[in-house]
């Protein structure tokens, strides 16, 4: 693919394949629930705009949508990523699924005779199965005659599951040759191009498309000067595992605690994770902030709280050691992905403050975890001309050790980790086995 990058908040683009006009329109995605979304009951309709999700775009059939146009706001995540420990399921995956070498420990995933026999639907029925229902649907996709998506695997043989330390994954990516009918197609979204989704897609297109950069979105609205401050605690950059650790947990409680007298009793918002193991308390409790004020992370789009100054957003989303070696196989940096996934993310949530409000002067004070996060933020505000951002360090007397001296002990192991350590251990044997034949 051939593309231009230009300076701007929304950037938008379109393949040059693409030229023709149309009175119907998709936005943000496709359609509802339904696999197949039918156009034919709109015929009669001169101007139809339809207004749905990611998600729905991301799973639908587009082959009968001749004459639409489709306009997507925001960069959709275009990978399909799940993470099994199935060591249980051995003989189930090997009667059902074929592996084929790609690249490393990579392999593709096709059905075989056996697999062919069963539907997506049959699998989500099965209650033992029902997790696999998306798994077993991009399967049935990647293995049919001209297929454009493919399912990749780290498991070499299927039997590498049967350990129950093992945590396997498979992925799949989203072709936007899925889009191919319809007549214009028009993606919206900040620093588009250098997006992970944007970056995954590329990586499985065969033939070459072209994009025609469009121009940038403009307002004739004139915006208030305003300052922003963004503090931020720590320099190590946050994780979920570092969340999970004891030094982890008291930063989190010493954050909350920070904030608890800073935000204001009204007119603030704040985020957090709220996943963590099992019987864990999560990074959103562990904060202990008033819950009237918070908000889930992922808001883009929503207006609702243009009139709030203050948002702390004390969240991480980094690859997992399973997703690492994807992206290290697919010659990605994972840098990429905690830019276009945590920061993006942050980025989208404090931008739902009063800094959205062309008339608001109130000064902006937002609070992220680490520099990294802070800097990402700064660089962008430094593109607003309306804005006066600046970074601000908060010394919470709470130390964090560096990434390789803390961190919580390993509980799973990725195939590729599994396969070290076996290997570790042959030759741990074979050294004692050479010590004792010397005595």
């Amino acid at each position: 693919m051939k593309y231009d990058d230009w300076p701007s908040r929304w950037e938008h683009a379109r393949p040059r394949y693409i030229k023709s006009t149309t009175r119907r329109t998709i936005v943000g995605a496709a359609s509802s629930r339904r696999s197949k979304p039918c156009p034919s009951a709109t015929q009669r309709c001169s101007h139809l705009i339809v207004i749905a999700t990611h998600a729905a775009l991301l799973r639908s059939d587009f082959s009968d949508f001749a004459g639409w146009r489709i306009v997507i706001d925001e960069v959709p995540a275009f990978l399909d990523f799940e993470e099994k420990r199935t060591h249980l399921d051995t003989s189930f995956f090997e009667r059902h699924y074929a592996l084929e070498h790609v690249i490393g420990r990579w392999h593709a995933i096709t059905l075989t005779k056996a697999g062919r026999g069963i539907t997506a639907a049959e699998v989500r029925a099965d209650q033992s199965h029902a997790h696999l229902g998306v798994f077993h649907a991009r399967v049935i996709e990647a293995s049919r005659p001209g297929a454009k998506r493919v399912v990749l695997s780290n498991l070499a043989d299927w039997r590498e599951m049967a350990d129950r330390k093992v945590q396997w994954c498979w992925a799949s990516v989203f072709s936007l040759r899925e889009l191919a009918a319809f007549d214009r197609v028009e993606l919206l979204g900040n620093r588009f191009r250098s997006d992970i989704g944007s970056i995954l897609a590329d990586w499985l297109e065969v033939e070459e498309v072209e994009w025609e950069a469009l121009p940038p979105l403009t307002s004739a609205r004139r915006f208030e000067p305003r300052p922003l401050t963004i503090h931020y605690f720590f320099d190590r950059p946050a994780s979920k595992s570092l969340f999970g650790t004891d030094q982890g947990k008291a930063a989190l409680e010493a954050i909350g605690q920070h904030l608890a007298t800073v935000l204001p009793e009204e007119h603030s918002i704040w985020t957090a994770n709220d996943t963590a193991d099992l019987g864990a308390p999560t990074p959103k409790t562990l904060l202990g902030l008033p819950m009237g004020d918070y908000i889930t992370p992922r808001q883009a789009g929503t207006n609702r709280h243009m009139g709030v100054s203050h948002a702390a957003a004390i969240y991480s989303a980094k690859p997992s050691a399973n997703l690492r070696g994807l992206l290290t196989a697919l010659k990605l940096d994972p840098a990429i992905w905690t830019r276009s996934v945590e920061f993006e993310t942050i980025l989208q949530f404090v931008t739902r403050t009063s800094v959205r409000d062309p008339a608001n002067r109130t000064p902006v004070h937002l609070w992220v975890f680490d520099r990294e996060q802070a800097a990402y933020l700064n660089d962008y505000f430094d593109t607003l001309p309306y804005v006066a951002a600046t970074m601000r360090h908060v010394p919470l007397g709470v130390g964090l050790l560096t990434a390789a001296q803390g961190g919580r002990p390993v509980i799973v192991l990725t195939p590729e980790e599994q396969e070290r350590r076996k290997a570790d251990r042959r030759k741990q044997d074979a050294e004692r086995k050479r010590r004792k034949r010397a005595a």
